[in-house]
């Protein structure tokens, strides 16, 4: 008796563990599932009434009814984070690390990438959704394609190139506006040319002088020009005192060999000391001698110095 007592209820743990089983997990039929007809390997589709079933944030889903679209969960429901992006994009977060400026220190990927395919459009955000045209004149030369103009990737936009045609030149004037004011004020050729003529292809390079002018003298480099010729009012031509007479005769060939030859005191100064500050300046034997002579002397040559000492540059002494 014992022993059939042990098989019976053997047998009635078996009946309670399936009855618990199919309670559980429900006593169905298995569906069959099938690949979506969509072309996409990683979406999954059940051949029921019932909706598909998504397996990345980034997969379209289709009915199997109507082919109409069935609405994904939002970017927000799996929580994407900028370690994500990296995932597929590689060029980009280099870019950043390497050059990004502000688009490295200020923002992040998700910051200004705010959709993405296939459920949204616009994954290319407006460059005045952060630079407002109200801020900065320079941010209201146009939208978008207008920045990609120089700014040609936004990943490193302190990388600007540059081609040599005037509009840019709008651009180059709305941050560098005393260049203009320049340009404006001592009119000459190099204001006729676009900034890219000697600011070519990349933003802050500078073509030295030499590239189109004849140096005044043999001797001369990029910096001696700079001492007396300002790239943007080249015209208007101011030196410090103690530029060296050298530099002057390079233009004013007889008068500085006159002065080197002469005997008086003048032959010791530099050029710069009579003519100072800006080019042409000429000044009065008085501003340094004073009045020397009474008007008894001065009044017959009606106080003309050079009547009787001939030449500052080669004095009658």
């Amino acid at each position: 008796m014992a022993g059939k007592r042990t098989n019976v209820e053997k047998i009635c743990r078996i009946i309670v563990l399936g009855v618990m089983t199919c309670a559980l997990v429900g006593c169905v039929q298995p569906k069959r599932i099938t690949a979506a007809p969509n072309g996409h390997d990683n979406s999954v589709i059940s051949t029921d009434d019932q909706a598909p079933v998504p397996t990345s944030p980034h997969t379209p889903v289709t009915s199997t009814e109507d082919q109409a679209p069935v609405p994904c969960q939002s970017a927000t429901d799996f929580d994407l984070k900028n370690s994500d992006c990296t995932k597929c994009h590689d060029s980009q977060p280099t870019d950043i690390q390497k050059n990004g400026g502000k688009h490295k220190t200020a923002v992040t990927c998700l910051d200004c990438h705010l959709e993405h395919l296939p459920l949204g459009n616009e994954t290319i955000p407006q460059c005045s959704m952060c630079h407002d045209s109200s801020d900065q004149e320079h941010f209201a030369l146009g939208e978008r394609d207008v920045c990609l103009g120089c700014h040609r990737n936004p990943h490193i936009p302190l990388d600007v190139t540059v081609d040599d045609v005037p509009e840019n030149s709008i651009g180059c004037k709305t941050c560098h506006a005393s260049k203009g004011v320049e340009f404006s004020q001592y009119p000459s050729k190099h204001a006729q040319k676009n900034c890219t003529f000697c600011h070519p292809t990349k933003h802050k390079v500078i073509d030295k002088c030499l590239a189109c002018h004849e140096p005044h003298a043999e001797f001369m480099v990029y910096e001696d020009c700079l001492r007396c010729h300002q790239p943007h009012s080249p015209l208007n031509i101011k030196y410090a005192d103690d530029t060296p007479s050298n530099y002057c005769g390079s233009c004013h060939t007889d008068l500085f060999e006159m002065l080197t030859k002469s005997k008086a005191k003048h032959s010791a100064l530099n050029c710069a000391y009579c003519h100072k500050t800006q080019h042409p300046m000429v000044p009065n034997c008085s501003d340094c001698h004073g009045s020397p002579h009474d008007n008894t002397i001065l009044n017959p040559f009606n106080s003309d110095c050079l009547k009787c000492h001939r030449n500052p540059h080669d004095l009658i002494f």
